[in-house]
This record gives structure tokens, C-alpha cells and sequence, in this order.
């Protein structure tokens, strides 16, 4: 079932950086997923990488929506945007989008409450849809 009013795009699971546990278990972000998304974060985020075109204009849409503000408390964190989909059109996750000059273009950092990989059964370089609702 896709949302209603979303944007729907495809990417390839990659591996990152392993940023996203020390990011998604500060308590102040848990606060902001669990206040602004209903979610309370699985420590570590699921990054897909976007190469279709189509699915790259798409993410672009997505990344110059507004979205859902999380105020970083303290100079040394970001801030970012966030925005609620739908992944693999089961699972209902979370977007988030560091406000950040270097940030790659082609990635996108998805959090949930679960285990993602481990939930839909994926490694890197299987595809996912994802349906993001702004």
C-alpha cells in the first residue's frame, strides 16, 4: 500500500560510516524521533544509495521539502530534517537528513524502531522501495 500524497523512490542497502548508533542513541534525539515521528530509534540508521535518475529527482524533492525540524541542543550535533515513510511498503520508518554542507546527495539515512537489515531480511546492494510522505 503506498501513503497517500507520497513520493516514492528506490535505493540500493549500503553500508555508512556506523555514525548512526551514537547519533540515534543520544537521548535528545530519541526525545525528538519519539516527540516528532512517533519512533523511538533502534540504535543505528539503514542507509540506501540512490543511482536512478528518476529516483535521484525524487530524493531531491524530498531533501528541499521542509520536512520535520530536530533542533540539535548543542553546537557539537547538527540539526536536521526528517520526513515519515514507508519502507519495502511494510515498515513505517523515519528519514533523517543531517543538515550538513558535505552531506552526499545519493544517500539516504533511514531510522526505525526495529532492526532494519535483520527485519526485512536485506544486505547491501538489495533494492528498496520507499514511499516518503512530506
Amino acid at each position: 500500500m503506498t501513503a497517500v500524497g507520497a513520493l516514492v523512490l528506490s535505493g540500493e542497502v549500503a553500508s555508512g560510516k556506523g555514525e548512526g548508533a551514537f547519533f540515534t542513541g543520544a537521548e535528545w534525539a530519541r526525545a525528538a524521533f519519539r516527540e516528532l515521528v512517533d519512533i523511538d530509534p533502534w540504535p543505528g540508521t539503514l542507509n540506501l544509495r540512490i543511482t536512478e535518475p528518476a529516483s535521484l529527482s525524487t530524493w531531491a524533492q524530498v531533501r528541499a521539502a521542509p520536512g520535520l525540524r530536530l533542533a540539535a541542543p548543542d553546537p557539537a550535533w547538527c540539526d536536521a530534517k526528517c520526513y515519515l515513510a514507508l519502507l519495502a511498503q511494510r515498515l513505517r520508518v523515519a528519514i533523517v537528513l543531517p543538515e550538513v554542507s558535505d552531506y552526499a546527495p545519493d544517500q539516504v539515512e533511514i531510522v526505525s524502531a526495529v532492526q532494519i537489515r535483520e527485519t526485512l531480511g536485506v544486505a547491501d546492494g538489495d533494492v528498496l522501495r520507499l514511499d516518503v510522505t512530506l
